[in-house]
């Protein structure tokens, strides 16, 4: 039995600048040495933000979110906050693209860079294969903070 979506959704999960610096998250995490200052700025910060925006539904840095083979009959805007639409055609609704996510004007939420912090240094203290339940737990304690911004949870 295959799964018929309603629409089609994807945009780039690469960022030219992180909302969370290294010196933020070193400083969150209370590290003063630069032994892992790789695996955090590569790794750590990146893979948090796309799982804390998978949680939440919304785009930590702002790009282009494309819309294709929407079935829904209207525009829709499943991933925010909504910036602008880039399809300048109103009556495209089958496929657009429109930009989203936080910027200067409309900065990253506390509780939301909070949530992020929690996420870089939870995979940090527990970065390595096998980990118990009670971890699991603690890597996903930001997730009830980044679901109340979700709009739905079916997209």
């Amino acid at each position: 039995m295959s799964v018929i979506r309603p629409v089609d959704i994807r945009y780039s999960f690469a960022v030219a600048t992180e909302p969370i610096t290294l010196a933020e998250a070193k400083a969150w995490m209370q590290i003063d040495f630069s032994d892992w200052d790789t695996l955090i700025t590569n790794e750590l910060i990146p893979a948090a933000r796309n799982e804390s925006e998978k949680a939440s539904g919304m785009l930590y840095v702002q790009r282009n979110v494309v819309v294709t083979d929407n079935k829904t009959g209207q525009r829709i805007y499943p991933i925010g906050p909504w910036v602008a639409d880039v399809t300048t055609d109103e009556t495209e609704v089958a496929n657009y693209t429109y930009t989203a996510g936080f910027n200067n004007s409309n900065p990253l939420p506390q509780d939301l860079h909070v949530a992020m912090l929690k996420r870089i240094a939870t995979d940090f203290a527990y970065r390595q294969n096998m980990i118990s339940v009670q971890e699991q737990y603690a890597q996903k304690a930001s997730i009830s903070t980044e679901l109340k911004y979700r709009a739905d949870l079916f997209v």
